[in-house]
């Protein structure tokens, strides 16, 4: 007599992991093209104001355990928090004078900029691949230069700042979130983003009539706020428990592709010249070889990050 087995068709945990971690790249992506869109309008921090006010709302099932704050978390939520406050400053304005494609992969160079922090600060030895990315990318910077006007150059340079404070924002997070409760941790970043933000508004005097405007507009902000940064977190931070790190670092690079993709052909129509495109080709390389490299010495720990708002992170 014939038995039969009954099939598992459980999806494997890992594949899900991949699934949502591209979905947070492409979330990530669409970040960039929409920042400089509403920016456009919106007063640049009352913009960062309303945003991640927004975001923090997503956070509040976490405050049931608010009990567990302490010193530590105000503390490294506070400064880690301040330092993504001022990468993202600097981003949001330079995206107005320059493309949110371009301005995707000069962020994506904060990856190449870790190692070196860590040089700096922890001794780490830098693999020759790595300073092959960093002449890689400098030329890549080169191209995407001389692919624009002088206004645009000045962009290009604030979000190179962006880039540098995000590389420093990444080394001490991810101290940090081991050593913390994540999530009080992260609502802590951004209350602290938010009253800043807010604090830039008020000395700036910027003003906006948010009472007359329509639903499409606080759709928008609902969207940049809940999906594209709170939800981006619990994807990746569910991913990441399921998945190695250099599989996730890898689907990372793919963020400034989504960015162009979304702000040349769907949501925006921005165009660059072939020098453009060759500069971002050039440091999309070379962020993948020191993600590679850096990923394959740190696969077997967890590597349980802390919070990435929004395509910043980079």
């Amino acid at each position: 007599m014939e038995t039969k087995t009954k099939k598992n068709y459980r999806i494997n945990p890992k594949t899900i992991a991949n699934i949502l971690l591209v979905l947070t790249t492409l979330l990530w992506g669409t970040s960039f093209i929409i920042t400089k869109n509403l920016t456009q309008e919106v007063p640049i921090f009352l913009y960062l104001g309303i945003r991640f006010s927004i975001a923090i709302i997503g956070f509040i099932p976490y405050f049931i355990h608010i009990k567990r704050i302490n010193k530590k978390i105000l503390l490294f939520g506070t400064l880690t928090g301040l330092m993504y406050y001022s990468a993202i400053v600097f981003q949001t304005l330079g995206i107005q004078t320059t493309t949110a494609g371009k301005a995707a992969f000069i962020t994506g160079l904060s990856t190449i900029m870790v190692p070196f922090i860590t040089w700096l600060g922890f001794r780490k030895v830098i693999k020759k691949r790595v300073w092959l990315a960093v002449i890689i990318s400098i030329s890549g910077m080169v191209f995407l230069s001389l692919e624009g006007e002088s206004n645009i150059i000045i962009g290009d340079f604030l979000v190179l700042l962006c880039a540098v404070l995000y590389a420093f924002f990444i080394v001490l997070n991810d101290r940090y979130v081991r050593i913390v409760d994540v999530y009080l941790y992260s609502a802590v970043q951004l209350i602290t983003i938010s009253v800043l933000s807010f604090g830039g508004a008020f000395l700036l005097n910027e003003t906006y009539d948010l009472m007359n405007v329509s639903l499409p507009f606080w759709l928008i902000f609902i969207y940049m706020g809940l999906v594209v940064t709170t939800g981006t977190f619990i994807f990746q931070n569910w991913s990441q428990q399921h998945q190695g790190s250099t599989q996730t670092a890898i689907i990372f690079t793919l963020e400034p592709v989504f960015a162009v993709i979304f702000a040349s052909f769907i949501i925006g129509d921005e165009t660059m010249t072939w020098l453009g495109w060759l500069g971002c080709a050039l440091i999309f390389i070379a962020i993948l070889i020191t993600v590679l490299k850096n990923s394959e010495n740190n696969n077997s720990k967890n590597n349980n990050s802390g919070i990435q708002l929004d395509g910043l992170q980079e």
